[in-house]
């Protein structure tokens, strides 16, 4: 938790977030989609961004239909890896910037 691994700063990081959903209109709007077959659902506003992973498990409590796997605020940044203690295979914020900005995904 904290800062990022590449040395930006998480407003930074979170100004650029912003710059994305607010040119495609999607700030202060959630979004679910599919990126590397795996549902998820996208939220930005100018407070945070955070990507949750979508259960895809129908059989576990429907109190748990997602969970976080990136999160930005002006003050930290959280990602998968760290908060499980376990090497993920989720996007990381990186992955995250890159994919939105580019398209890399289908909206359901």
């Amino acid at each position: 938790m904290g800062g990022d691994p590449a040395g930006q700063r998480p407003e930074d990081l979170l100004r650029q977030f912003v710059g994305v959903f607010a040119g495609k209109g999607w700030l202060n709007q959630g979004l679910r989609i599919i990126h590397r077959e795996k549902r998820y659902r996208v939220f930005c506003s100018e407070e945070e961004f955070i990507a949750q992973r979508i259960n895809d498990h129908c059989g576990l409590s429907w109190g748990f239909p997602c969970w976080t796997v990136c999160m930005i605020t002006p003050d930290q940044i959280i990602e998968d890896s760290p908060m499980s203690g376990f090497p993920s295979m989720e996007p990381g914020v990186h992955d995250w910037l890159r994919c939105l900005a580019e398209g890399d995904f289908k909206i359901l």
